[in-house]
């Protein structure tokens, strides 16, 4: 049986006030807080595996979701990397957790680089897995080729069609059960679930990066198109941190022991 999408063992779940309305967050364990921020169109649902992990391993976790993702409230106007990370901040204010490591995944680790680099009071630590390092070209050339074509179809065939475009597009090793609970999360989100997507490319991150001043893990996969673009950070940020994962995009939701060591070594290292 395939577990439910709402529903994790161990977890606490609740709302707080955020820009936009109502924002959701899952939690677990106690001790110093990590904030996970997830990629587009998932939601807090994406760290259902590596909540309790890392929970585990001393930390309090929380993982909210981002405005019109999972159970959050939308926004009333199109979103951007700049609103998420005010919400987070929101989140991270309500739940007294500053200052807190932010842990992103793809566009996430830009709402985490964001909101590190304007209220670093409230980011202890920044670890990015596989954050996007577009130059204005790719950027341009991302924002153009994004679209949402799904529909609603009577006879339930929106479903199988997703299904096949998320086979040709993410990482082959997600499991079936990955790719149920994407989808049924794709499809909660409304028509905002592409926003995210949108929001990303939108985004220049060299605005801010010369400002993020917290540790920073930078961690790539060698499977994900990204790849490339860890090395090109440290080699802007020649003080942050490295590391790579065997796998692809898929190794949070696949192999989470693999996925949380470095960045549970490099906690440790900055609590040391």
């Amino acid at each position: 049986m395939l577990p439910s999408v709402n529903l994790l063992p161990g977890e606490r779940r609740g709302y707080v006030d955020g820009p936009c309305g109502q924002v959701h967050y899952r939690e677990q364990g106690a001790g110093i807080p990590i904030v996970l921020i997830h990629q587009a169109p998932w939601g807090s649902i994406q760290y259902r595996r590596a909540i309790p992990v890392l929970a585990a391993a001393g930390y309090r976790v929380v993982a909210p979701d981002l405005p019109g993702h999972g159970m959050s409230d939308p926004p009333a106007e199109a979103a951007s990397i700049e609103l998420y990370a005010d919400t987070v901040a929101a989140v991270i204010a309500a739940l007294d957790l500053g200052p807190a490591a932010l842990v992103g995944h793809h566009g996430g680790c830009l709402v985490g680089a964001r909101l590190a680099a304007t209220r670093p009071e409230l980011a202890r630590a920044l670890v990015t897995d596989n954050m996007p390092y577009y130059t204005a070209a790719q950027r341009a050339e991302r924002s153009g080729t994004l679209s949402d074509v799904q529909q609603i179809k009577p006879d339930g065939s929106h479903f199988t069609d997703r299904w096949a475009v998320v086979r040709r597009i993410a990482d082959p090793a997600w499991s079936d059960e990955t790719v149920h609970v994407g989808i049924v999360a794709y499809f909660a989100n409304g028509p905002w679930k592409e926003d995210g997507h949108r929001a990303a490319p939108a985004y220049d991150l060299e605005s801010d990066i010369d400002a993020i001043a917290c540790p920073t893990l930078v961690i790539s996969s060698h499977q994900d198109r990204l790849f490339p673009m860890g090395r090109q950070l440290v080699e802007r940020r020649p003080g942050w941190s490295y590391a790579e994962y065997p796998g692809g995009a898929g190794m949070v939701f696949e192999r989470v022991r693999e996925w949380a060591a470095p960045i549970l070594a490099f906690l440790a290292r900055q609590a040391s």
